[in-house]
């Protein structure tokens, strides 16, 4: 269909600015043609259709489909109806499209083994999984879920999509429906371990199913060595070690690492190398080679930060020679580092330490460096530390390696459980006060090795490591006295610090006689005072004793006197106080620089 284009007035013919472009490269014309429905009415010059304008005037264009980029668009009721037409179309035929696809779909996952299992569970499975599911709807959904499962466990087990649903039976279900999926995989849990998605299933096994932990961990037997180093097993391995097996069942697992022999027969009444090796000592040579082989291949694989493995290099460390030790320590130095978060673990790193080279000592240290306030704060890792200060000779090294890293979180160390362990070590050595028996026991069995490794005095060494950290220590007390003594660990650290470190603690000593100088009476539970509360109130009357009874001030820090001087507006409050705070008016009665002078206060 042709729209006729309608003549130019004459002010719009006479204006060029006026006419209306009808499409981008027409022709001018001299002939004068009215257009209607593509066809010529009148003119004389009809050769070429195509002409757009001619002394003002607008001819039509035929507007076509196929032609509307180079054409006018007028706005018609039947253009309108053609492009509804078109929309509507559209839609139809999407809607046709999405029907073939969905069909499409279907056909191909029912060709899939057990489709009429999987996507029914599926649905089921969006329900489980909710949070906010009530119980007895779960509980519903799970009955539904085991209809659909039981018996075909093992079909399911090894698809990811049906890895989760397992999952999530395991954790949603009874222990009856537990026992029951638990229960079809027995025989199976071998190459489970090995599947990147059925591991997980082994893993939630072994943690909701203690009736099946003993099949699992036996299947297991005559693998372990091999599963140790397995991409997908080894962590398996490494739950059922560490969480789920009993000590014979680790005794177990850790013997085939001694060889094939205890691969296929167990030593059942031996739970040690140390036991296995009294008995047959003629087995050392044999088994300290299967050991190192299978350790290194560990340390090679990447599976060094299991525990299991930290038991073998513990047992590899106390039964090798001179000779193996150094084959071991060549592999690993560089990785000891790793293996700290643990009991095993870290013995074996105290071990490197105390029978490596100056060389080999300064490239674990290097290593360790970045980690050093972690490692102060592990249950485990910080005796390595103990054991660093014990055998390092280059104090120069370890002040700026180790030290300097203590430093810079020196108050968040000071708090911490493990970590101030560490900077009491530095002023106190090894007092039963801090460190348990155990670990005392554990740091004196290596005096005999350090002292063929280590050239340097013991006592010159902890002068000099005592000497770089004192400095910062008193600092930190000075400028965080109060945060400190508020906290009953910290002020362990104030306490050994007033009477050991070394250097000038006057500005240690102020800070602490500032916090006593406030008034009792307007102590606060927000604000207490530090004598009216515990620990503060022993820290003080420790620091009266420290001028005449022991632990003795080194030097002397007269702090009876100067406390006197602050308190004595207060000491009548304080001696009838119920608290701990008459101790350390005590503690100025008995101090002879300070009996007279407090006796007279009481009776005035």
């Amino acid at each position: 269909m042709a729209v006729a284009k309608r003549k130019s007035s004459g002010s719009a013919a006479a204006d060029p600015s006026k006419k209306v472009k009808a499409s981008k490269d027409f022709p001018k014309s001299t002939t004068t043609r009215k257009v209607l429905f593509g066809k010529v009415l009148e003119g004389e010059d009809n050769q070429d259709e195509d002409d757009d304008e001619d002394s003002g005037e607008l001819e039509a264009e035929p507007i076509r489909d196929d032609d509307e980029g180079n054409s006018m668009e007028v706005d018609t009721p039947n253009h309108h109806l053609s492009q509804n037409n078109k929309i509507s179309m559209y839609f139809h035929s999407s809607k046709e499209t999405n029907a073939q696809k969905k069909a499409l779909r279907e056909e191909r996952r029912s060709h899939k083994p057990n489709a009429e299992l999987i996507y029914p569970a599926k649905k089921l499975w969006e329900r489980l999984r909710l949070k906010e599911l009530p119980k007895n709807e779960r509980q519903d959904v799970m009955r539904d879920m085991m209809a659909l499962i039981t018996g075909k466990v093992q079909e399911l087990i090894f698809k990811h999509d049906m890895s989760r649903i397992i999952q999530s039976c395991l954790k949603h279900g009874n222990e009856a429906q537990r026992n029951v999926i638990a229960g079809e995989l027995v025989g199976h849990y071998l190459t489970l371990s090995k599947s990147m998605y059925g591991r997980f299933i082994v893993v939630k096994i072994l943690h909701y199913c203690q009736k099946f932990r003993e099949a699992i961990i036996k299947e297991f037997y005559g693998r372990v060595r091999q599963l140790i180093k397995h991409k997908e097993a080894s962590s398996i391995i490494e739950d059922a070690y560490s969480t789920y097996a009993s000590s014979a069942q680790r005794a177990a697992l850790i013997q085939e690492f001694y060889g094939p022999e205890y691969r296929l027969f167990k030593v059942e009444d031996k739970k040690t190398l140390t036991e296995i090796l009294e008995k047959n000592p003629s087995k050392r040579d044999s088994i300290m080679k299967h050991l190192m082989e299978t350790l290194t291949g560990c340390l090679e694989k990447g599976t060094i930060g299991f525990s299991i493995v930290h038991r073998g290099l513990l047992e590899y460390f106390l039964h090798a020679d001179a000779k193996g030790i150094q084959d071991m320590l060549d592999v690993m130095k560089e990785q000891a580092v790793e293996i700290l978060h643990t009991k095993e673990g870290a013995q074996v790193a105290m071990l490197c330490l105390l029978h490596a080279s100056p060389k080999d000592r300064k490239a674990i240290l290097k290593t360790m460096k970045p980690f050093v306030t972690k490692i102060c704060k592990e249950e485990y890792g910080h005796m390595v530390m103990l054991r660093m200060f014990d055998v390092v000779d280059d104090t120069v090294l370890v002040s700026k390696a180790i030290l300097a890293e203590i430093i810079k979180e020196l108050e968040d160390i000071a708090k911490d459980k493990f970590g101030r362990r560490v900077i009491l070590y530095l002023l106190v050595g090894r007092s039963p006060k801090y460190i348990s028996p155990q670990n005392i026991e554990l740091l004196a069995k290596g005096d005999a090795v350090r002292a063929s490794t280590s050239k340097k005095d013991a006592a010159v060494r902890s002068a000099e490591l005592l000497g770089y950290i004192s400095p910062a220590l008193i600092s930190l007390i000075s400028t965080k006295a109060k945060a400190l003594i508020k906290e009953p660990l910290a002020s362990q650290v104030v306490l050994e610090t007033m009477l050991h470190a070394v250097g000038d603690k006057k500005p240690a000593v102020d800070a602490l006689l500032e916090l006593a100088a406030a008034d009792p009476a307007t102590s606060t539970s927000e604000d207490p005072n530090p004598l009216l509360t515990m620990p503060t109130d022993r820290l003080y009357k420790t620091l009266a004793q420290s001028d005449y009874k022991a632990p003795l001030a080194e030097p002397s820090l007269h702090f009876a006197e100067a406390l006197l001087s602050k308190i004595s507006p207060f000491i009548g409050y304080y001696a009838l106080e119920s608290g701990a705070s008459a101790f350390v008016v005590l503690a100025l009665l008995e101090n002879p620089e300070t009996e007279e002078e407090t006796r007279k206060l009481l009776l005035s």
